[in-house]
């Protein structure tokens, strides 16, 4: 099976839409997340990333299931990109992962199971782009590692691109995004309800993830 397509394949517009409202803090940010969510509330109408309660009750299930052997675990962030009054924002309608080859300081697909995950993702039933991935860090608090920083620019290198870093053990979580030649933390916000179906259009962005994330 050859992967899904790439946006390098396929260009899809962005979306000029009202981000949505029914939102709330993830319940594990750490303080300085907190922060920023506190801050975006009181002085902007945009969040940078918009996560699905749906993605973000499979990263906590993934990352919780592998925290007793202190594994991290990873995948994708699949949904799309609007802007909103010209500020860009992320949203995260779902996750995307399969079988890893993993340690408590390291964590990869397993290249045999690629053929799966790219079954999985052409049965996802809205119209995606992989705006990103995940990762835990079991006990280790939230941040990019040098290595977490060659996969952020070598394949989430796009302005619209986010990591999600969770800590299962100390119940942390943040997002980020590459600046300059660094990183920094972007304020996200947890959305129920999920969100109003698109045309359905199958698109994987950032390269060729599958095999640069082996």
């Amino acid at each position: 099976m050859g992967r899904p397509r790439i946006v390098g394949e396929i260009r899809k517009p962005v979306l000029e839409l009202m981000p949505p409202s029914a939102t709330r803090p993830h319940a594990w940010l750490s303080p300085d997340a907190a922060k920023r969510y506190k801050a975006t509330c009181a002085t902007r109408e945009t969040f940078d990333v918009y996560l699905s309660s749906l993605a973000e009750n499979k990263i906590l299930e993934q990352s919780m299931n592998a925290a007793p052997k202190m594994l991290e675990v990873m995948g994708l962030l699949l949904g799309e990109v609007r802007s909103w009054k010209g500020e860009i924002y992320t949203i995260v309608r779902d996750v995307g992962t399969t079988d890893l080859k993993n340690s408590p300081a390291k964590v990869k697909f397993d290249p045999e199971a690629l053929p799966r995950l790219f079954a999985d993702l052409d049965r996802a039933d809205f119209d995606y782009v992989v705006v990103g991935w995940y990762h835990s860090h079991p006990g280790h608090t939230c941040f990019l590692s040098r290595t977490d920083m060659r996969t952020q620019k070598a394949m989430f290198s796009q302005s619209f691109h986010c990591a999600i870093v969770i800590d299962p053990l100390n119940r942390e979580i943040e997002a980020f995004k590459l600046r300059g030649d660094g990183y920094i933390g972007v304020p996200f916000t947890i959305v129920d309800g999920g969100f109003p179906r698109m045309r359905r259009l199958r698109t994987l962005g950032g390269g060729q993830v599958g095999q640069a994330l082996q």
